[in-house]
């Protein structure tokens, strides 16, 4: 008898466990889908607090240039309500920072409170003086939280209309990567090299905005001579290679030397990369635009391999097309 209910018992367990996860997994599916664009924040603040130095030190914050850039763009562009307006329609808001005066010390994330995606930053002090130095100290906490958020959003917008068709060169590189449908393909030279599109606006008529994609691979980098001169040697030898100007002959895709690009160490799938931030320039024209490359350190294979976006779009901000392809080209995986 003992065994039957101890058998019941853990059943029971089982079947509430499980009906609370579902529970909670419905709660989830419930959340309503977030609106906003990328890299746009919505300030919940009261406007007499906002005015002065705490929008000062904000602003400041989000001034920062990003590198490769050819303007000065702002990190996050940034809209106000008062707190009174921070209803459901602003709550279902993608980025919100909600500021407070007159309350404890706080500072917290969260994922995915009220709606999905979402990333909400909640920062609160005694007074104006002590929320502007929190807003100082945890500024750059606060701008990568909202980024990584519009990165692992728009990541998955894009497995969801990823590109399918077969791709030599990743198979041979030994090279996955979630690429958008939109794209097309450019030059796929059955081992060594892919080049792929997409048209941001137009046709295929001169002067068509793009963001390119490219993928290759290069010889282990020597630790011992600056990184940024073995990259640029890397994408100046496979621009002279591949990507060339209407004078095949004469022009051809160089990293521009009036800029040293902006590197930096970082990890991509558990992996030592170096992210580089530039601008290209065709040599020969006057064709220019930013870049954003990762060099992934192989040593099993004795090798790097470098996955690039660049953009080409004259006369309109090109924060937002770069950010794209920083998120295809950081699910990029060795396999």
């Amino acid at each position: 008898m003992k065994k039957i209910i101890t058998l019941l018992s853990i059943v029971l367990l089982v079947a509430c466990g499980s009906k609370d996860g579902e529970k909670k997994r419905d709660a989830a599916d419930l959340k309503a889908e977030s609106n906003g664009r990328i890299n746009h924040v919505i300030v919940v603040v009261e406007p007499y607090d906002w005015k002065g130095k705490l929008e000062e030190s904000f602003v400041e914050l989000i001034s920062d240039p990003i590198p490769g850039l050819p303007q000065l763009e702002y990190q996050l562009n940034v809209s106000t309500i008062p707190h009174s307006a921070f209803t459901k329609m602003f709550k279902n808001n993608r980025n919100v920072l909600k500021l407070d005066i007159g309350q404890q010390e706080n500072f917290r994330i969260y994922t995915d409170k009220y709606a999905r995606p979402q990333t909400i930053v909640e920062v609160a002090a005694p007074d104006k003086k002590a929320l502007v130095a929190l807003i100082q100290k945890r500024g750059a906490e606060i701008v990568e939280a909202f980024k990584e958020g519009d990165i692992k959003s728009t990541q998955k917008e894009h497995a969801s209309n990823r590109y399918t068709k077969k791709i030599d060169a990743l198979n041979k590189l030994g090279v996955s990567m979630t690429i958008p449908n939109k794209y097309r393909m450019v030059m796929d030279t059955l081992g060594s090299f892919l080049w792929m599109r997409s048209h941001i606006a137009g046709g295929v008529a001169v002067g068509d905005q793009t963001n390119e994609l490219l993928v290759y691979q290069a010889p282990l980098f020597d630790e011992s001579k600056p990184i940024v001169n073995q990259i640029i040697k890397n994408r100046d030898s496979i621009g002279k290679m591949f990507i060339r100007g209407n004078d095949v002959d004469k022009m051809y895709m160089i990293t521009e030397a009036a800029r040293t690009p902006v590197v930096k160490e970082v990890r991509i799938h558990g992996k030592k990369a170096y992210e580089t931030r530039g601008t290209w320039e065709v040599f020969g024209a006057y064709n220019a635009g930013p870049f954003l490359n990762y060099s992934i350190v192989d040593e099993k294979n004795n090798r790097v391999i470098v996955v690039e976006g660049f953009n080409y779009a004259p006369s309109v901000n090109k924060r937002d097309f770069v950010f794209e392809l920083e998120a295809i080209l950081k699910t990029t995986q060795l396999k």
